[in-house]
């Protein structure tokens, strides 16, 4: 028996490919909702009611996550983005489309001749290094220009982090091997250019239809509402998971949690490996989900974002960058904006009718068009920064493992893959 602590969609992917695989396993999730940080929710807007996501705003629909959506019943759900369109940037006050292909990057207005020139650099200088940030590192390669106004905003907004502060070594370098790059920042944006052709979806009802279907399909191995306090062993071999009145006795636990909550559960049984979980800094993100105004009309910059647009750290907004749902699933005037993120920590400080303002204030500046936010939804992500240096020595007790995105690739699709790749291990052990 498999035990696993945590049912957001890491844990729930892994209790999937566990039971196709004839491993008998069970889940435990402290919220009375599955998802974790992937969760949709429906609120009252000005004119009716909208499918707000509080988390992850679409996938790429992989050829594995296509599997898993046909096994639990979602494929005449699933909404499909159109083909082609723009993601921006805001430079000097505009929205420019972000280059996504090398002949894209030739022609855009986003960087200067001069900057365009200076990324050829990159064909003949070394590869990132572990010892540098991603921001050194994307600027020694690429310049500062590309770096400031097109890498930095991509990256770090995909983190809701300071690229000056993240380790090339635990971003940037592994992106680079999966696109096969080699040293060349430029030949992996060539040969990473085929991901643009994977279909961008979402569901009827919003991302969160797909933990909750996968909850569905493994119901009987699934307990919400249920936290674990407690990993105690059991002799002579194997642990008792402590989670209310129960006691459950498993061969292995799996933590899916994110690190805060891992930390206490871990250092029971091991401080060291406790501690260096507990090392690792998250960063404070604000997620605002805003209805734009239907009697103003599309200002200018409504109409150039396509899909969303990522806001530069030199720039003075709180906003960190928003994903337009009009464009990507016709969901008429739903956008959301992500406020905060290390570096603009304190807007997290601020209570909720002060970030709503904020949000709809920079919505304003930005596009031209008001906005109706809706709600304040505080969350929280891996920084991925020096502190990620803690799990250099890390060696968890035996019978115990990770398969959370602090410590794998992010993203759904990887969060599948990292699930994939520890049901295998677990299955041939």
């Amino acid at each position: 028996m498999i035990g696993i602590v945590g049912g957001g969609i890491s844990g729930l992917f892994l209790l999937h490919f566990l039971r196709e695989r004839g491993v008998d396993a069970v889940l435990f999730e402290a919220a009375e909702v599955p998802g974790g940080v992937m969760k949709s929710l429906t609120v009252q807007g000005p004119s009716g009611s909208v499918t707000a996501d509080l988390g992850p705003q679409r996938m790429r629909l992989t050829a594995g996550l296509g599997q898993v959506v046909d096994r639990v019943g979602l494929r005449s759900l699933v909404l499909r983005a159109p083909t082609g369109i723009p993601f921006t940037v805001l430079h000097a006050g505009r929205l420019i489309r972000a280059p996504v292909s090398v002949r894209e990057a030739l022609s855009t207005p986003l960087i200067s001749t001069a900057g365009k020139i200076r990324a050829l650099r990159d064909l003949f200088t070394a590869a990132p290094r572990p010892d540098e940030s991603v921001a050194e590192a994307l600027t020694r390669k690429l310049g500062r220009e590309i770096s400031t106004r097109l890498a930095a905003p991509l990256l770090g907004g995909l983190y809701a982090s300071d690229p000056a502060r993240m380790e090339a070594r635990d971003t940037l370098i592994p992106a680079l091997e999966r696109a096969g790059g080699g040293r060349s920042l430029l030949l992996a944006l060539r040969r990473a250019a085929k991901w643009e052709r994977i279909p961008v979806v979402s569901f009827t009802g919003g991302m969160g239809a797909l933990p909750h279907a996968l909850v569905e399909r493994h119901r009987e191995h699934v307990h919400l509402g249920a936290p674990v306090t407690g990993i105690e062993r059991r002799p002579p071999g194997g642990f008792d998971l402590v989670a209310g009145n129960q006691r459950v006795a498993v061969d292995e636990v799996v933590l899916t949690l994110p690190a805060p909550e891992a930390a206490p559960l871990v250092r029971s049984i091991s401080p060291d490996a406790g501690d260096r979980l507990a090392a690792l800094r998250y960063n404070p993100l604000a997620v605002v989900p805003l209805v734009a105004a239907d009697d103003t009309g599309l200002g200018a910059g409504l109409r150039r974002m396509g899909s969303g647009f990522k806001v530069t750290l030199e720039d003075d907004f709180a906003t960190r960058g928003v994903t337009a749902h009009e464009a990507l699933f016709d969901r008429k005037g739903l956008f959301t904006a992500f406020l905060g993120g290390m570096g603009r920590e304190e807007v997290l400080d601020r209570p909720d009718r002060e970030i709503l303002e904020i949000a709809r204030t920079d919505f304003r500046r930005i596009t031209g068009t008001d906005a109706t936010p809706l709600l304040v939804h505080r969350t929280r992500m891996p920084a991925w920064d020096r502190s990620w240096r803690a799990l250099d020595g890390l060696e968890l007790p035996k019978g115990i493992r990770l398969c959370a995105a602090y410590t794998d690739r992010p993203g759904i699709p990887g969060r599948l893959e990292s699930a994939r790749r520890t049901a295998e291990k677990i299955a041939s052990a």
